[in-house]
């Protein structure tokens, strides 16, 4: 049986990411759209841009120039959740 790859959500609610980090996450990204793969503390590193290509609800909204802020930032938080992570 294949060993199942954990989410970032996943990782949160086993304690090997904190919600710290998830806002520091999106608040890079929002920050800076080219900013390069962020590094949890757990060694575990997320290419927010690419958990945002793979969420089609956040990528629409994100490509939407009439997006508030607010929902901005919910949607890059959701992908990141929603992302898959590379074990560094």
């Amino acid at each position: 049986m294949a060993k199942e790859i954990p989410s970032v959500g996943d990782l949160r609610r086993k304690s090997e990411v904190s919600d710290d980090e998830i806002e520091a996450a999106t608040a890079t990204y929002l920050a800076d759209e080219s900013a390069k793969p962020f590094t949890f503390k757990s060694g575990h590193t997320i290419d927010v841009a690419k958990a945002i290509e793979m969420h089609p609800q956040a990528r629409a909204l994100l490509a939407d120039e009439a997006t508030k802020p607010g929902l901005r930032r919910t949607m890059v938080k959701t992908a990141i959740v929603m992302g898959f992570p590379e074990q560094g």
